[in-house]
């Protein structure tokens, strides 16, 4: 929870009061300002949301750059000590062609 989806709430709950102010005394511009500010809060609380979402997305995929790193790491670790040679496909045609 980011510090827009907090204040979106905060000024959604503000609303809710003025609003509830503004019907009580009978005053409408109050009332209508309170429900201006529930929109307001709404639309920066889902703003705060997709950018949470975005974090949380940007983190997903550093953690798996990161695990693909170590996993390679890894295959080239094990290549080393079990001495596998990567063969390519060039390699493998003039192999073949040298058979009879």
């Amino acid at each position: 929870m980011n510090n827009d989806t907090v204040k979106g709430e905060l000024q959604k709950i503000g609303g809710h009061i003025e609003e509830a102010a503004g019907a009580l005394v009978g005053d409408e511009n109050l009332k209508i300002a309170g429900q201006e500010d529930q929109i307001k809060g709404a639309a920066r609380e889902a703003w705060g949301n997709v950018k949470d979402a975005g974090d949380a997305l940007i983190d997903r995929a550093r953690a798996a750059r990161f695990d693909a790193e170590v996993k390679s790491e890894r295959a080239k670790a094990f290549d080393r000590e079990h001495r596998v040679e990567i063969v390519h496909e060039e390699r493998e045609a003039e192999r073949d062609e040298e058979r009879p």
